[in-house]
């Protein structure tokens, strides 16, 4: 139970709040366009998937004299395996720009950086008043994979870090789990969707605890990806 209640708060609670814009003073609203992974990428493995969700995120910019107050809608989907304990999540951000300079954190980052700031955006808000806590203090970098991503090299950086939840159990119970070992696998791609009039920036990441290995099941799920 505490390792299926692990990963059901890991998935509710990884929203990634990132947002891009254009123009100058004013207010602006920017959608991205959804990604996912096809389910004929996963149908003969224990995952399942979930239709993206979108998530208004709002924030004030104030850089190079501008002033801007900006509404941006990010989309994240989900795709679990509740027997091994892995998943893999992938959101789509608007990628713009105010008086030419990003205000993507995604877009500026890479790295170890690039995953804290990704990690420590994450919207922890369980299942149930569950909650998940990546430990981004204590990144180990574990190497890379160059991979195909909506059709362009895309480098997939491999890290090892640590997951805590707090979980319910049977008859409401509560419980927790601390210091699960994972490996977590994050790559990003910018990509025009074909009816699309700007670029988003698409996010993935996959993790699995160090003991299962689903290492070539997530990328190749990345590589399926479409937006």
């Amino acid at each position: 139970m505490k390792r299926r209640g692990l990963l059901a708060a890991l998935a509710a609670s990884t929203t990634v709040a990132v947002a891009g814009c254009a123009g100058g003073d004013g207010n602006y609203e920017f959608d991205a366009e959804p990604a996912r992974i096809p389910e004929s990428a996963y149908a003969d493995t224990e995952f399942t998937g979930q239709e993206p969700e979108s998530f208004t995120i709002e924030q004030e910019f104030n850089a190079a004299g501008v002033n801007a107050q900006v509404s941006a809608t990010t989309w994240i989907a989900r795709y679990i395996n509740s027997t091994t304990q892995s998943a893999l999540f992938v959101a789509s951000t608007p990628n713009a720009s105010v008086a030419g300079q990003s205000v993507n954190p995604l877009v500026r980052a890479e790295g170890a950086d690039l995953i804290r700031r990704l990690l420590n955006q994450v919207n922890q808000q369980g299942i149930g008043g569950g909650s998940a806590d990546i430990q981004t203090d204590d990144i180990q970098d574990r190497g890379e994979e160059t991979r195909t991503i909506l059709d362009e090299e895309a480098t997939v950086s491999i890290y090892e870090t640590t997951v805590s939840a707090d979980v319910n159990g049977p008859n409401n119970q509560s419980g927790s789990v601390e210091d699960v070992p994972v490996l977590l696998y994050i790559a990003t791609v910018q990509h025009q969707a074909d009816d699309a009039d700007s670029e988003d920036v698409i996010a993935l990441v996959g993790l699995h605890p160090v003991g299962v290995d689903q290492s070539e099941q997530l990328l190749s799920m990345m590589e399926a990806v479409e937006h």
